[in-house]
């Protein structure tokens, strides 16, 4: 399959060669209505949706041995606060971890909740718009640590993480996992990918590019993402270039995109699919424990093509959460003066 998408780049590299490159400046920024309390410190992840309201997941500080929340902010185009979400285990103690997280087509959200003593557990819980419980559920599953996940118009999810198998190679999961649930957490369909077979390998190997330390871990599924787009999921591995399966929500996998970084062996960040497009955020450089810059390739959702590239001016910072096609405009969520700040750029 690899070696297929790089055939059909070639049949079309004078094409590819055209996209445009051009930097990215701020337009405008927007301050929101609520300071971070004294145990939020940052934003762990960003999303917006098709009413303008921008979501913000926050990381709190964990106390003693009680929950990781992670709570979730909705605020409106203006800024103001609307709804706070939070899958506390104040009302079910299995509970530990909660996320990853995916916004709802009617305003609500899903958050899938990691188990307190149990690593063979998780709960898909569903929040209404007003912030309240709607449902919680837990997955037929084996043992694995869910990283990813969306859920589709129809009410089936899509989740991705790394299964607990045993290895004399590696220590911990390093093995892909990825699966369609009902709204009830049955299991409908495991997914078996073209690319996941050889990242998996390689991260066993204890390859630099994906394994955290010798025999440890896998960065292309665990720093992966997953995206609703025209019904269907894009799923992003973190490879280079960037490996993005489109999956239905019936599980079939519809096509697998290749999406080129403009510096050879960056590896892929953060991901968002709109109008037909894709953009993804690549970091300039990485070490063992840290990344370093950023650019941005939008790519034509269909066939992976790219449309363009846009270098950082390394003032925007922050996450990037939201992309628009028509028009084009990035948006960025950062934390500053303990406040949450959008920065809204294009190009110029």
């Amino acid at each position: 399959m690899r070696f297929a998408i790089v055939l059909s780049c070639v049949s079309v590299i004078s094409i590819c060669s055209q996209a445009q490159s051009k930097a990215l400046y701020q337009t405008q920024s927007e301050v929101m209505s609520v300071r971070l309390s004294h145990d939020e410190w940052g934003v762990e992840d960003a999303a917006c949706d098709s009413k303008g309201n921008t979501f913000a997941t926050l990381w709190k500080s964990e106390v003693g041995e009680g929950p990781a929340d992670r709570p979730l902010l909705m605020f409106d185009h203006a800024g103001v606060l609307k709804a706070r979400f939070s899958s506390s285990s104040k009302d079910d103690p299995r509970l530990y971890i909660h996320e990853p997280t995916a916004l709802l087509s009617d305003g609500g959200v899903a958050r899938l909740s990691w188990s307190r003593w149990s690593r063979d557990a998780a709960w898909l819980t569903v929040l209404s718009s007003d912030g309240k419980l709607k449902s919680r559920v837990q997955l037929d599953l084996p043992g694995f640590l869910p990283y990813q996940l969306a859920v589709f118009p129809s009410g089936e999810a899509l989740v991705s993480g790394l299964e607990h198998v045993h290895s004399r190679r590696a220590v911990g999961p390093h093995k892909s996992f990825t699966a369609i649930y009902d709204k009830n957490g049955h299991l409908l369909k495991r997914l078996s990918l073209p690319e996941d077979a050889e990242i998996d390998a390689d991260a066993e190997r204890g390859d630099s590019r994906y394994a955290h330390g010798p025999m440890f871990g896998n960065m292309a599924v665990a720093f992966g993402r997953a995206r609703l787009g025209d019904e269907n999921v894009y799923l992003m591995r973190r490879t280079s270039p960037a490996t993005v399966y489109v999956i239905s929500s019936s599980g079939e996998l519809l096509r697998t995109l290749s999406i080129e970084p403009a510096g050879q062996g960056q590896m892929p960040y953060e991901m968002r699919v709109a109008e037909g497009h894709i953009a993804v955020e690549f970091n300039l450089s990485c070490s063992s424990d840290h990344c370093e810059g950023s650019n941005f390739t939008v790519a034509d959702a269909m066939t992976g093509q790219k449309l363009a590239d846009y270098p950082d001016d390394k003032s925007l910072g922050g996450i990037f959460a939201c992309y628009s096609a028509k028009p084009e405009r990035f948006t960025f969520l950062l934390v500053r003066d303990n406040k949450l700040q959008l920065i809204e750029a294009s190009a110029k």
